[in-house]
């Protein structure tokens, strides 16, 4: 009887205390269990691009600045229990995956209360020519397709656009092109990973070693200009010398991504720019398309800056950023002054930089190291 009036007196206690109990053993003990066998079943993962100028994030090759803010995302594809098409998760509200929009019912960002959280290890890929094979005549088969883990990234879901090379000491700054791929991984702990899926990469190549344009590659320049097509081109595997014309249109290393000279830095910027007239890797044909508007430029050593042929300084004011620099064997762009000190002078001097490619990859030398003259200095016509 006793046992009967404390029930009757305490029951809503009691029922607390078992909703309280059994609630804590489901998010306790149940609850993990279920964010782990209850995940979607990943199937493949892919790297996407979202700007400020699209209302949509893609894995479509692009050339971008920045001016538009672009960042990196990775998307999930994965199916759901009880569906039969796969959902594309996202934090992206719009997609188009290998130039198709996805259906927006079937796009949605991953629940992590529902389920186990969605690790994302990012890795970058960068073409480079293999150990001993850089004075040999240029072939893909001599390219070798590095790729290294971003161990300093987050295991997130975005990224702010980064192509600093790795594989290559020289150059590295934020432009050029980088190509990337994701892993996507759900753990039970720290070492037991039970499900995973990758987006394309290195091992994605064909029989001739090209390697597939499945895998998301993106070029990153300062403008849209042809200094900044020269500069989107930096981390490219180097080669002192490609014979472009014997590769067919677009197929060539330079049009791949894969592999520049020299020369092909600046015909393809220019080809970039619109000039299709420049023929790939073809230094007179560039020349032709260049207007000259000073000769016979050339050091005075005793002054220490670059005068004209009539002696007159030649002043900074009058230089462009990508205007062309050329002697006899050589071509180069105007980069702009060197150190300030210098540059307060306001007149072209041996610490001023030049963009070329002196038998290594493009990137902003002195002018005193590589041209002292007589030059001469153009501009696109």
């Amino acid at each position: 009887m006793k046992l009967k009036d404390f029930l009757k007196d305490n029951l809503l206690l009691i029922l607390l205390t078992f909703l309280i109990g059994g609630s804590g053993f489901y998010f306790l003990v149940l609850h993990p269990k279920f964010r782990i066998t209850h995940a979607p079943e990943l199937l493949k993962a892919v790297v996407v691009v979202k700007t400020n100028k699209l209302d949509y994030a893609t894995n479509e090759r692009l050339l971008v600045t920045p001016a538009d803010d672009p960042v990196l995302q990775a998307v999930v594809i994965a199916k759901q229990h009880g569906d039969s098409e796969p959902t594309y998760f996202s934090i992206s509200k719009h997609l188009k995956i290998d130039g198709k929009m996805v259906p927006e019912e079937r796009i949605q960002p991953w629940d992590t209360f529902k389920w186990k959280e969605v690790r994302i290890l990012w890795f970058k890929i960068e073409p480079v020519i293999k150990p001993g094979k850089s004075s040999q005549p240029f072939s893909y088969q001599n390219i070798e397709y590095k790729s290294q883990f971003q161990y300093n990234w987050p295991l997130q879901w975005t990224h702010t656009l980064d192509v600093n090379g790795f594989a290559n000491t020289y150059p590295r700054q934020n432009f050029g092109f980088m190509r990337y791929r994701i892993r996507a991984e759900i753990k039970a702990s720290i070492v037991n990973v039970v499900q995973k899926c990758y987006s394309p990469g290195p091992d994605e190549v064909s029989p001739d070693n090209i390697i597939s344009s499945k895998v998301f590659g993106i070029q990153y320049a300062p403008s849209k200009t042809p200094f900044g097509y020269a500069v989107s081109l930096f981390n490219l595997a180097f080669a002192p010398r490609i014979d472009l014309s014997t590769y067919p249109e677009g197929k060539d290393p330079v049009s791949e991504r894969i592999a520049v000279d020299s020369i092909a830095y600046f015909t393809e910027a220019m080809r970039m720019a619109g000039y299709g007239e420049i023929i790939q890797g073809d230094a007179p044909s560039l020349k032709k398309a260049i207007r000259i508007i000073m000769e016979s430029v050339h050091l005075d050593k005793k002054k220490g800056y670059y005068v004209d042929g009539k002696g007159k300084p030649v002043e900074t004011s009058r230089l462009k950023k990508g205007m062309f620099i050329m002697d006899g064997k050589r071509i180069g762009m105007y980069a702009g002054e060197g150190s300030f000190a210098v540059g307060k002078l306001h007149v072209l001097t041996p610490d001023d930089r030049v963009l070329y490619a002196p038998g290594l990859p493009l990137y902003y030398e002195e002018f005193g190291s590589y041209f002292e003259g007589p030059f001469s200095i153009g501009e696109v016509r």
